[in-house]
């Protein structure tokens, strides 16, 4: 895979996390437990949603190589694994050269000293 198809793809996901970032947002606004997400797969056709506790998508969120994706959509094992399956979703950690780049696109990250 090219840094052009790694850059592409990390784009969509972050885009897709920043999305369910403000999701949560809202969810704790209106004191829900859980709410629908969008699946932060590589595919930036993808509608799906995921209906997750936010407790869930926090556990996810622990991490800014991790991404929530509906089972299925983790078909690129050449850049990620599933590290959990939750019946509903799986969680997927990106490998190497794109987790780095997930990671610096990650909007919970520490700024850069």
């Amino acid at each position: 895979m090219g840094q052009a198809e790694e850059a592409r793809i990390a784009t969509t996901e972050a885009l897709f996390r920043e999305v369910n970032e403000r999701v949560a947002e809202r969810a704790e606004e209106f004191s829900a437990d859980e709410a629908e997400f969008v699946c932060e797969c590589a595919d930036p056709a993808c509608t799906h949603r995921i209906a997750a506790s936010l407790e869930e998508y926090e556990e996810v969120r622990a991490e800014g190589d991790l991404f929530l994706v509906v089972e299925g959509h983790e078909e690129r094992p050449d850049i990620e694994r599933v590290v959990a399956r939750a019946g509903r979703f799986n969680v997927v950690r990106k490998l190497r050269q794109l987790g780095a780049l997930v990671r610096r696109l990650n909007p919970r990250a520490e700024p850069a000293q």
